[in-house]
Order: structure tokens, then C-alpha cells, then sequence
């Protein structure tokens, strides 16, 4: 895992997958592990989540895999009464734990699935980082925000799966590619000996 203190003095964390599946991991119920797993696994920003409700999961035409509505995505543009909607992919295994969660809790197809408000989903995720902590002996989890969530989730399919920049601005809601520029951190250095191993220089 790495850190880098702002300006501000908060700090932008760059996490790999599996340091990033310590806090859905680390979750004590299925409620919060929804809501981090919608901003690791869906790339939802910390106020999209609280809007998610299961009248927002189609089937993609495939009828294997799934989408996952954002109706009021974050608009800098002024164009969209409401926010800016758009379509991000929604893993099959989170599909799973949505649809057990909301049979286990009676949540209606139009009632929201994470009914607690902004501060207290960033609070979770301290919890959870908390718990990755005593997991992993990794001090830098107290850093992790829910804005290193979408991060991780972006820069995984950039860097590391080399996902088409123009797929991960329509999942991710991004107007422009200097809009996601900052979500590119240096590959790693099991991605460069992959990559070159096999290329005649």
C-alpha cells in the first residue's frame, strides 16, 4: 500500500486488490459490506451508494451479468436536473449478497439499500480499516477513505487489467480522460515484468 500526504494534510492511498479486499472483509454486516463493495467493485462514490435501490440491477442482455443504474451521479457539467445517470458494472457475486441481504431484511424493490447517511458510510469504512489493521499489522488502513475505494477500483481496471480508458469513463462517470488522469498511478512492478517479459526489444 502507498500514501501520499496532501496539502491538506489528508492522504491519497493507492491500494492493490487484495490489500483492498481486507475491508469488505473486515465488515461485521452485510449492510456495510454493500456499501464499500459498491464503491470497490462498482466504483460509486460515497453519495451514489446512498441512492442504490434494487429496482436499479438489469440483467445486461448477455443474461449472465449485471448492471447497475446510478440515477444521480455526480454532474459538473449543470446539464442533468438531478444528477447524471449512467450504467457501472455490478459483479455477480455483489449481485448475490444484494438480493440474500434484501430477502434476509424485507427491502422493498424502491427502498434504498444503504439507509444511513453520508458520514456514517465513511465511518464504516474507518471500522473496517480498523479491522484490517488488527488483520494485517498494516498501519497505513487508517488512511483509507471512501474516496480510495473508487480510486482503487479505477486504477485497477486502468493499470493493472488495462481496461480501455473510454469503458472505465462510462462506468466511472467521467466526462473526459484528464478527468480520470489522476486515478493512473505508476504500474506495479509484477505489471512491468509482466507486460515487458514477453515483448522482443
Amino acid at each position: 500500500m502507498r500514501s501520499e500526504r496532501n496539502k491538506d494534510g489528508s492522504f491519497t492511498v493507492w491500494m492493490t486488490r487484495d490489500e483492498y479486499h481486507e475491508l469488505p472483509r473486515a465488515a461485521d454486516t452485510f449492510q456495510r459490506e454493500i456499501a464499500i463493495r459498491l464503491m470497490g467493485d462498482c466504483g460509486l462514490r460515497v453519495a451514489e451508494v446512498l441512492d442504490v435501490e434494487p429496482r436499479h440491477i438489469s440483467r445486461k442482455s448477455d443474461g449472465t451479468h449485471y448492471d447497475l443504474e446510478v440515477v444521480s451521479g455526480k454532474d459538473t457539467t449543470g446539464e442533468y436536473e438531478g444528477g447524471k445517470h449512467r450504467e457501472t458494472w455490478l459483479p455477480r457475486e455483489l449481485e448475490a449478497l444484494i438480493n440474500r441481504y434484501c430477502q434476509q431484511h424485507d427491502v422493498d424493490d424502491d427502498q434504498v439499500l444503504i439507509d444511513r447517511g453520508k458520514r456514517t458510510v465513511q465511518y464504516w469504512v474507518e471500522q473496517a480499516a480498523e479491522g484490517a489493521v488488527e488483520e494485517t499489522g498494516d498501519e497505513d488502513y487508517r488512511r483509507v477513505s471512501t474516496h480510495d475505494l473508487r480510486r482503487c477500483w479505477a486504477n485497477h481496471l486502468l493499470v493493472e487489467e488495462n481496461v480501455s480508458p473510454r469503458i472505465v469513463m462510462a462506468l466511472g462517470g467521467w466526462n473526459s480522460y484528464d478527468a480520470i488522469e489522476p486515478y493512473l498511478a505508476a504500474p506495479t512492478e509484477e505489471n512491468i515484468i509482466e507486460t515487458m517479459s514477453g515483448i522482443r526489444l
